[in-house]
């Protein structure tokens, strides 16, 4: 299970990064084709996205209190918490991932902000 959470904490955080983020073939690669994310405004994201154009805008971000939490053989929810010094915003984060045609994509994505006085 630690080598499972620890392959999957190195995707999120290479999905943190400006090169990858800014490559639509990098994506498609990590992302299923019905990925979506509700995002930390609350809007629902990228969920009719096309994957011939698809790029994200750059983040620079920490990631700490990384876990994963077993669904099925396949599926996995993990959760972490993300700070961005930049925007001196703490947000509490989840994704799931799938393993299909042989490698882990994520299917969904969801960022919460954490009010200052939770901090």
């Amino acid at each position: 299970m630690n080598e499972l959470a620890n392959h999957l904490q190195t995707l999120e955080e290479t999905l943190l990064t400006t090169e990858v983020r800014q490559s639509t073939e990098r994506l498609r690669e990590l992302l299923t084709d019905d990925f979506f994310e509700i995002g930390s405004s609350g809007r629902l994201l990228y969920q009719d996205w096309d994957q011939t154009t698809l790029q994200l805008d750059p983040i620079e971000a920490e990631l700490s209190e990384f876990t994963l939490h077993p669904l099925t053989e396949g599926h996995v929810l993990v959760t972490y918490r993300l700070v961005q010094p930049v925007l001196n915003r703490e947000t509490r984060r989840s994704s799931i991932w799938v393993f299909v045609d042989g490698r882990w994509k994520m299917r969904f994505h969801q960022g919460t902000v954490v009010p200052k006085e939770a901090t």
